[in-house]
C-alpha cells in the first residue's frame, strides 16, 4: 500500500482555505499543549468511531502527529474505510 504524500504546514494551511480539514490524531493531551490552527483532535485511537465527523469520501483529509507514525496509521484505517484523498502534514 503506497503512503500519503507529504506536504508541509503551510502547504496544510493552503488546502485548510480550499477546504481540506486539518486533523490532529496525537493524543488529547498533547493537542491540548499544542496544535495547527484549525486542526481538530482526533486521535487516531477514536478514529473508526468518530469518522461520521469526516465528511465526505472525497474530503481532503490532512493528517498531523509529532513524528509521521500515527498519521500513517490512521491514513490506513481511512482507505480501508473509503478516504483516498489523504495527505500527511509535517512540522
Amino acid at each position: 500500500m503506497t503512503k500519503a504524500p507529504l506536504i508541509t504546514l503551510i502547504q496544510a494551511q493552503e488546502r485548510q482555505e480550499r477546504g481540506a480539514l486539518l486533523l490532529d490524531v496525537r493524543s488529547p493531551e498533547e493537542y491540548q499543549e499544542w496544535h495547527p490552527a484549525g486542526s481538530v483532535s482526533l486521535p487516531v485511537e477514536r478514529l473508526a468511531d468518530e469518522i461520521g465527523r469526516l465528511g465526505g469520501r472525497n474530503q481532503a483529509l490532512l493528517l498531523f502527529c509529532s513524528t509521521g507514525g500515527r498519521s500513517q496509521m490512521a491514513a490506513q484505517v481511512l482507505r480501508r474505510l473509503g478516504y483516498h484523498n489523504l495527505y500527511i502534514v509535517r512540522k
